[in-house]
């Protein structure tokens, strides 16, 4: 079965993607793969900006403001969303950055572009909870009270992850791509399984909080 595994046919048993059983999906010789990290972080990105011009669209409908100051904001939220799309691709090349620091370190086997594509390859996890976070939010959006000033209030609850739904979602999704860069690492850069999680669950558990801020 290994040699059929490095020869990149596909064997039963041998999970198609790292969500359940990572150590066994980067063990093989074509994993990880920078094209398809970029696919899954462009995917992502993409899927995330709907997310958010649907919230922002349904936010935008229930605030009582005149029609020119409504195309305004409609302009400035088309840009912001725009930004966050981009925004995607910094927050995954900074990620990698920052692991490979360590990776280096810890003497590598590989390159930035390995650490990088187990960075992108676990942003799959995203993919999976993007529906559950639309879910939540577009449910907070329709709690949007009229008044301006009580819809600066709700954002300011929607930002901070008041809702107990986009709580779970952040802290499950956190965990889960946190142990799948740990494993990936360790697996396709050589290092150890446990430097490798404590580190991936560090920065992880320091972006989680830094979203509750």
């Amino acid at each position: 079965m290994r040699k059929l595994i490095l020869a990149g046919v596909s064997v039963p048993g041998v999970p198609s993607t790292p969500l359940v059983a990572p150590r066994e999906y980067f063990r093989r010789h074509d994993h990880p793969s920078l094209a398809r990290a970029a696919g899954i972080v462009c995917v992502e990105a993409l899927a995330i900006a709907v997310v958010l011009w649907l919230f922002m669209q349904r936010v935008i409908a229930r605030i009582d403001v005149s029609p020119g100051e409504r195309t305004r904001v409609q302009s400035m939220v088309t840009g912001a969303i725009v930004g966050v799309f981009f925004a995607v691709f910094v927050g995954w090349l900074l990620l990698a950055a920052i692991f490979h620091v360590f990776v280096w370190f810890a003497d590598g086997n590989r390159g930035f572009g390995t650490t990088a594509a187990v960075v992108g390859e676990a942003e799959i996890v995203g993919l999976v909870t993007v529906p559950l976070t639309a879910i939540a939010l577009l449910n907070l959006a329709g709690q949007t009270p009229s008044d301006p000033q009580a819809a600066a209030e709700f954002f300011q609850r929607a930002a901070s992850f008041s809702s107990p739904l986009l709580l779970l979602v952040s802290l499950v999704g956190t965990c889960w791509k946190a142990t799948i860069q740990g494993l990936g690492l360790a697996e396709s850069q050589g290092m150890d399984a446990g430097k490798a999680l404590v580190l991936t669950f560090v920065v992880g558990t320091i972006g989680f909080l830094f979203n509750l801020a």
